[in-house]
């Protein structure tokens, strides 16, 4: 069957169309207007647990650690003085804070400096109080008191590099957040109230920072919100500006806006109506619809207005154009749906429902514009612009000197691009598979400020959690577990990178230190089960309430809780030292395991690798399979592949170049443009068919093609890129790196299209030759 030029189903789907635009465009119109509703459905959520399933044994893992020891996620407060943290003032403003934090909504604890309990022995009696005592301002001698304090932090072997930097200038608030029954935190909610304390309650030397998991995810919907205001705005103006210059035509610019917000408002709608929530892979969304909105459009709009510039009358046009671009347009969205569906088999769950997202998209861009944009061509009066009918003579002269040159120069085309190709993908194949969280803020974004102030004063402020079984109930009480779990503690804390641990066995030494007068060589664990057990029960009596243990210890005494905070934060180092220090426990006869919101978020490197290859080969696969079906040949089949897969071998070399990891940016750019830059091939290849069917020559044919379709892959390029491109002014750098990838790697798509493709058609193919 031939797609072309018989009286098949495209050309009676063509018919009824255009015949039947009234009901065509109202019946779309109903289907569009009961996806409206779906966006009353709108929900977002940041939380790391939104990137796995359920039934994954990372999140059971997490969830089993939040029911024994809590939740993990934290607000951190950073505040710096220059002058030193040891004075009245300063001492009094942290104090003052550690109580006002613990007084807002959602903060369930608060570890600071000016409440670290120690155990001091006094006439007998053991007393457990806090760094500062009650009344601590009221000392006679309050200048010795400071320097006390100052030199007895400092020397602690517990707070330097902890809750206080080792230079005395800075302190950290640790503030531990309740955990929801459904969902995390109401990150934003919780940064608005901070950062109105603190702005109330400014100190009168020094300043600020926030970190910690909720700063972490606020941002990310910032980020998300924020790029997505100040980027569509401009992508929108530009787009306008384009089809102005293009078409000179209002109806041409108001057709590819109203295909764009018809889109995007039905996408948004079925995404919520089946219960997806907005996150940050989300905010690229708008993006992927208006590449997919204008390719189809502006593929209508070119072949009508050169219908028009031929003589053609208005109806006549608006059919040819349809009838030119059906196939094509309709085998596009397959492949780009293809493309995003591959994300679908993902482990992470926002890209996988960002494959369901972009797929419904394409599709309804594509519904859009063949069932209301055709009917709106028909009805509406449109002039045709001058240059349309006075540039056919420069349009012809243009494809067959660019016809000429490929031919004239097809063997150095080919021989340079198959050079260039192994050079790039001896460099593609050294991009590392890398992930740095903290990195994916710009450098102007406060968390990324404050990061860095944190990194420079204490080295870090987080790290994976650690649970340690002991075998049984009360088993934790062990002297030979609790030496064990010492040894692990040394050992970690010897390493350059990480900063503390922290966990009961410096309370427990501390203890027996104060119940033997204070005696440094005392400062070990006790050497019987009772004893252990009698200093805990002490300590935990002079507690005051909130400051239990039951956050480093289970109610059965079974297991206990080690916090690390180390200043590793990519993925690939983080990985390698969590499996030394489980090769390190396995030694010491210790059985644990490792979690953490954090850790959680290092382990989705895994994953992300596995979506590049898995959504990589299975939409190369299917797109394949589709064009030797649709073309019927299995080597034009093969042939539509190098195009396309050539853009993401130099994409790939470019990542090296540029420094980009294999991260959860850069590996949706594989998916999102083998489906997106397909749209260049297969209108070539499906009008450089149709010529061949003619009976036509490949010099002919191609130089038919350039100037049919050589103009509208230009255009929607053009589009494209600078729509991607425009996310390097945004601050979340995954979705900028997706951005100026999939913008270089589409314009190198459409240069191949044009300049290789051409060249390589008329290598293999022969005069006159059919297929």
């Amino acid at each position: 069957m031939d797609f072309h030029i018989k009286k098949n189903w495209a050309n009676r789907f063509v018919e009824w169309v255009t015949k039947n635009a009234k009901t065509s465009f109202l019946l779309c119109l109903i289907f569009f207007a009961f996806m409206v509703p779906g966006l009353q459905y709108f929900g977002e959520q940041y939380d790391v647990k939104i990137w796995f399933r359920e039934t994954d044994s990372l999140l059971q893992n997490l969830n089993r650690f939040e029911r024994q020891f809590g939740n993990d996620e934290k607000l951190i407060v950073a505040f710096k003085n220059p002058k030193g943290i040891f004075n009245e003032e300063s001492l009094a403003y942290i104090e003052k804070m550690t109580e006002s934090l613990w007084r807002l909504k959602d903060v369930v604890r608060v570890d600071s400096l000016s409440n670290f309990q120690q155990g001091e022995g006094v006439d007998d009696e053991i007393i457990i109080e806090p760094f500062l005592p009650e009344d601590w301002q009221k000392r006679p001698n309050l200048s010795q008191f400071l320097k006390d304090k100052k030199a007895q932090a400092l020397s602690h072997k517990v707070l330097p590099d902890y809750l206080v930097s080792k230079d005395g200038k800075s302190v950290l608030f640790f503030c531990y957040l309740s955990k929801p029954e459904n969902g995390g935190p109401p990150y934003s909610q919780i940064m608005a109230n901070v950062e109105a304390l603190f702005a109330n309650n400014p100190p009168q030397n020094g300043e600020y920072y926030f970190l910690g998991d909720a700063q972490i995810n606020h941002s990310f919907k910032k980020t998300a919100i924020d790029d997505m205001s100040f980027i569509l705005p401009i992508l929108l103006l530009l787009i306008v500006v384009y089809l102005a210059v293009l078409f000179r035509s209002l109806v041409a610019v108001f057709i590819p806006l109203f295909v764009i917000g018809t889109s995007l408002i039905g996408t948004m709608g079925a995404v919520f109506y089946l219960g997806y929530k907005f996150n940050n892979m989300m905010s690229i969304l708008p993006a992927i619809i208006i590449a997919t909105g204008i390719a189809d459009s502006v593929h209508i709009l070119m072949s009508f207005y050169q219908f028009l510039g031929e003589g053609k009358e208005q109806k006549d046009a608006v059919y040819s154009a349809l009838k030119k671009n059906l196939i094509p347009t309709l085998l596009t969205t397959i492949s780009t749906v293809i493309g995003f569906f591959s994300l679908t088999f993902t482990e992470l769950m926002p890209i996988r429902s960002l494959g369901i997202a972009g797929a419904i998209g394409c599709f309804f861009a594509w519904l859009v514009t063949v069932f209301m944009v055709i009917p709106i061509l028909l009805w509406v009066k449109i002039k045709v612009p001058g240059h349309f009918v006075n540039g056919q003579e420069k349009d012809i002269g243009r494809a067959r000197k660019m016809t000429l040159l490929i031919a004239r120069f097809r063997r150095s085309i080919l021989c340079g691009s198959i050079i260039l190709s192994m050079i790039a993908l001896i460099l593609a194949c050294q991009v590392e598979v890398n992930s740095d969280p903290m990195k994916y803020f710009s450098m102007k974004m406060p968390i990324r400020i404050a990061h860095q102030v944190v990194e420079s004063e204490f080295g870090g402020s987080s790290g994976p959690e650690i649970v340690i079984e002991a075998g049984g109930e009360d088993k934790i009480k062990e002297p030979s577990f609790l030496k064990n779990v010492e040894a692990l503690k040394y050992w970690l804390e010897e390493k350059p990178f990480v900063n503390r641990s922290i966990d009961i066995v410096d309370t427990i030494k501390q203890m027996n230190k104060t119940l033997n007068g204070g005696d440094e060589r005392f400062y070990l664990i006790p050497e019987t089960k009772n004893m252990v057990a009698e200093e805990l029960f002490l300590f935990s009596m002079g507690l005051p309430q909130g400051m239990d243990l039951n956050n480093r210890m289970t109610i059965k005494n079974d297991a206990i809780r080690m916090s690390i905070i180390w200043h590793i934060y990519d993925s690939q180092t983080w990985l390698k030292e969590v499996q030394v220090i489980e090769k390190k426990a396995e030694e010491l006869n210790l059985k644990i395991w490792i979690t953490g919101k954090f850790h959680l978020f290092q382990r989705m490197i895994n994953y992300v690798v596995m979506t590049f290859f898995s959504s990589v080969s299975m939409a190369m696969g299917l797109v394949a399979i589709l064009m030797m079906f649709v073309f019927r040949s299995f080597k034009l089949g093969l042939i539509s592949l190098i195009p396309n897969v050539l853009p993401l071998i130099f994409g790939g070399a470019l990542m090296y170049l540029l420094g980009i990891d294999l991260n959860i940016g850069s590996a949706l750019v594989a998916s999102v443009c083998l489906g997106i830059a397909i749209d260049d091939t297969i209108h070539f290849l499906s009008h450089f068919q149709k010529m061949q069917l003619k009976g036509k020559g490949i010099m002919e044919n191609i130089e038919h093609t350039f100037r049919y379709t050589g103009s509208a892959l230009i255009v929607t390029t053009m589009v494209l890129a600078s729509g991607f491109g425009l996310y390097m002014l945004g601050n979340f750098v995954p979705n900028i790196h997706f951005g100026i990838l999939c913008a270089i790697i589409l314009t190198m798509a459409l240069i191949i299209d044009l300049i290789f493709l051409p060249a390589l058609l008329m290598t293999i193919f022969k005069e006159k030759e059919k297929f």
